[in-house]
């Protein structure tokens, strides 16, 4: 993906051009928040990676010179951590996940600003609510057990 190409961009191009969305001010601002929430993880995703591409010392025979698979296992977790050219690494990928919570950061904040045009109330409370609604923490993924396709938790 170029710095230009935007993965969004027909959902950016629709909230441009007027299409609506129902959403509460509420949802716009735990939008807004989420996402927020979701770009410093990626960041940290990639700091981790950047942090792992770089380790020194992996104990895995790398500096042994007959090990010579140890040094090829280091390689390759180093370039897919990042670097790997292709942008087939974890670092590369996150910016990308990065750059869709910003496309959809805009979409909703095109809308709702239409919205915020048009309706005075909508306007207040969203206005409102960005200064005085709690944060809330953000959705935890499930703890097992998890269900297979087979409905089996096996």
């Amino acid at each position: 993906m170029t710095n230009d190409e935007r993965p969004m961009k027909n959902l950016l191009d629709a909230a441009n051009s007027g299409a609506g969305v129902a959403l509460s001010p509420e949802e716009f601002v735990n939008i807004e928040r989420d996402c927020e929430h979701f770009k410093l993880t990626i960041r940290e995703i990639q700091r981790t990676m950047d942090r792992v591409a770089r380790h020194s010392t992996w104990n895995l025979g790398e500096s042994h010179p007959l090990m010579v698979s140890g040094q090829t296992v280091v390689d390759r977790f180093r370039k897919k951590a990042a670097g790997a050219g292709d942008g087939n690494d974890v670092h590369a990928v996150m910016e990308q996940h990065y750059k869709i919570v910003e496309d959809i950061q805009e979409v909703h904040r095109i809308v709702r600003q239409r919205m915020m045009d048009t309706d005075a109330e909508f306007a207040s409370e969203f206005q409102r609510l960005s200064t005085e609604l709690e944060e809330r923490p953000p959705v935890q993924p499930k703890l097992g057990p998890y269900l297979l396709p087979d409905g089996s938790a096996r």
